[in-house]
């Protein structure tokens, strides 16, 4: 009872982030099973075929590694539906094509969405070809095709990004074969060949990063938000005697064209013939798999490639629920966050973690609400408060504008790619904390050092002073609370994902938005994580360290946070501002090699604030700033490793 009485506050609030997490998850699920009118099952290495004999020429093997399977109610052996495999792109997992799984599914379709080798909970055991093959996305459709439920002449694909490439090749493959009826390509522009029964369409962003530059009629060079204007696009949907001068090209976006003719198609009706598509969203390439328009998109290709499944009625393809299910997903994410303070108070209201709590300090002793006072006078006050807005300034402003050469240079060199460390877009963000912490440090030195001369000259004439503190203080630390608080940083990250796995386990649903994602991974990444979790503890840690002492007493605890968290994370924020304000304005990218760079930091930017959120937290209650480093080095390391794509397999 003395516990709970300690504890009120606390499990209180740790009650109502699970009730969050649990009602949030529930209508997140809600909306994902259509109401539970679709299950929706985890596939882990499933395999299935045909009922025939391997050496039957039409014998078809299929295979799921890692996949989220969407069964309508109404699909069944009497009457199947078509069947539709999604895929995502580089560094991204399968639950980044829910939006079209919820909307297809909603509408009678049975889909699975599925990772890519060396993505996700795929796995890989060679290299190279792991991450560009098309295997991944070939047998899922076949396992499809062997589906009692799955129409057989209905299995349409759709891929976006490299998952396009996917689409693309396996079209191509499947030209002699005939298992493929449909492919959408999503922010992909390179179309090989198909079948003559396939349709096949394109999705494209209006300023997309990377692909759909092409020429005019008049061979002039055309950027991406042109391509409707040009030879690429006409030539895809076999437009022809178009002329040579530069506007004489005008494919039209949705247009359904057959034989290089638009034709009318009521939706929810099956075109006529096969056809050629091309959708353009006014968007970005990343948001492909997170938009409206793009999803009605989606949704109006195979409704037109397939109809309206057999047994139910035209859903127009603007009326979309997935966006509901990630508002729902959202709330949980926010929960989760949440969950952890409550859950470190009680911890450290545990006997074993007691000698980690914040002593008194003694009397006359200095802390750091010292170091900073916006009120008082004087040669020190007025150089202590400088100094605070300069070094965050600094810190800021440095770790934006050096990403682009930590990306592009400094990142595969100071964490190279390799059976330590496989994954590299984690190296480089990796590498990126390494250089702005050594920045951070080189800060805090000045600050210390200028301090001290200043409050040195002003005892020299006779003015007050004050004692200055040394800002590393903060991290000293006993051998034994150390170790302590190891256990208590892992204890708090395992506990975390214990709620996420047991969340998952019951409701199939994860915690996110867009591309920051909270979701279950596989034990074979757990050493990749623990042996990137020193790397991201340096930066953490002497990130911690700036937290704990710039601060102002004046100002209330949320102000400093508030302030501390802008240092840290807006620098970032900045550069990706200018890069995506330059784009949308121009059609160009201000910064051509980062256009994979400051797509992969999305998730960076609020992480950098949460982290900042989280170490102030541990340190108002411990009085050292090693719990919020540490917490913050495995769990982001977690949430990074859990999110991206290893170039080569997870090595125990």
């Amino acid at each position: 009872m003395e516990f709970f009485r300690k504890n009120k506050k606390a499990l209180i609030m740790l009650a109502i982030a699970l009730a969050v997490i649990l009602v949030s998850s529930f209508c997140a699920a809600l909306v994902q099973t259509d109401g539970f009118q679709v299950k929706v099952t985890d596939l882990r290495n499933e395999t299935n075929n045909n009922g025939l004999q391997p050496n039957d020429p039409d014998y078809v093997q299929g295979r799921v590694v890692s996949g989220i399977l969407f069964v309508p109610k109404t699909a069944t052996e009497k009457n199947p539906a078509p069947g539709i495999v999604l895929t995502h792109g580089y560094l991204n997992n399968r639950e980044l094509q829910l939006q079209n799984a919820i909307e297809l599914a909603h509408r009678g379709f049975v889909v699975i969405t599925v990772d890519r080798g060396g993505h996700g909970n795929y796995t890989i055991e060679e290299s190279t070809p792991a991450l560009t093959n098309t295997n991944g996305l070939y047998d899922s459709a076949k396992y499809l095709y062997n589906l009692p439920f799955v129409d057989k002449d209905k299995i349409g694909i759709s891929g976006h990004s490299m998952g396009g490439m996917s689409t693309a090749a396996v079209l191509a493959q499947d030209a002699g074969v005939g298992i493929i009826s449909a492919g959408l390509m999503q922010g992909w522009d390179t179309f090989i060949a198909a079948g003559p029964d396939v349709s096949v369409g394109i999705l494209k962003a209006k300023d997309d990063e990377f692909f759909f530059g092409s020429t005019y009629a008049d061979g002039t060079e055309s950027i991406c938000r042109e391509y409707l204007h040009s030879t690429g696009a006409a030539d895809f949907v076999n437009v022809t005697g178009y002329g040579n001068t530069k506007d004489a090209i005008n494919i039209e976006n949705g247009g359904i064209y057959i034989d290089g003719q638009v034709v009318k198609v009521e939706e929810g009706t099956a075109a006529s013939s096969p056809f050629r598509v091309i959708y353009e969203s006014d968007e970005i390439h990343p948001l492909n798999h997170f938009s409206i328009p793009s999803a009605a998109h989606v949704t109006n290709f195979f409704y037109t490639a397939f109809g309206t499944p057999a047994g139910r009625e035209h859903i127009k393809s603007t009326s979309e629920i997935w966006w509901i299910k990630e508002a729902f997903s959202f709330l949980g994410l926010i929960a989760f966050f949440f969950m952890l303070f409550p859950l470190i108070s009680i911890l450290l209201n545990l006997p074993c973690f007691a000698s980690l709590k914040k002593k008194q300090p003694a009397e006359g002793e200095i802390c750091e609400e010292n170091l900073v006072s916006f009120r008082k006078g004087g040669l020190v006050g007025i150089t202590r408060t400088v100094l605070f807005f300069l070094a965050g300034l600094a810190t800021m402003f440095f770790g934006g504008f050096i990403l682009r050469k930590v990306y592009t240079e400094w990142g595969s060199d100071l964490v190279p790619v390799n059976k330590i460390w496989p994954q590299d877009t984690t190296g480089n963000i990796a590498a990126w904390g390494l250089v702005s912490a050594v920045f951070g440090i080189a800060v805090l030195l000045c600050v210390w050092g200028i301090t001290a001369l200043v409050n040195y000259i002003a005892g020299k004439k006779g003015k007050e002073q004050t004692v200055v503190t040394n800002p590393f203080a903060c991290a000293k630390i006993g051998l034994a609370d150390f170790v302590k608080t190891v256990l208590f940083a892992f204890l708090v990250v395992i506990i975390g994902y214990v709620v996420v796995w047991i969340n998952w386990g019951i409701w199939t649903v994860d915690f996110r938005i867009w591309t920051l994602d909270v979701h279950p991974f596989v034990i074979d990444m757990a050493p990749t994580m623990l042996r990137y979790t020193p790397l991201f503890l340096i930066f953490y840690l002497v990130s911690a360290i700036g937290n704990a002492g710039m601060r102002a007493k004046e100002l209330p605890e949320w102000a400093s946070v508030l302030i501390n968290a802008l240092f840290n994370s807006f620098g970032v924020l900045l550069v990706v501002i200018i890069q995506y304000a330059t784009f949308r304005s121009t059609g160009v990218l201000w910064q051509g090699d980062m256009n994979l760079g400051y797509i992969v930091v999305f998730p960076l930017i609020p992480i950098l604030a949460i982290a900042t959120v989280i170490s102030r937290y541990t340190y108002k209650r411990t009085g050292n700033v090693w719990l919020g480093a540490l917490i913050n080095a495995i769990l982001f390391t977690v949430i990074t490793v859990a999110n991206t794509a290893t170039s080569i397999p997870y090595a125990a």
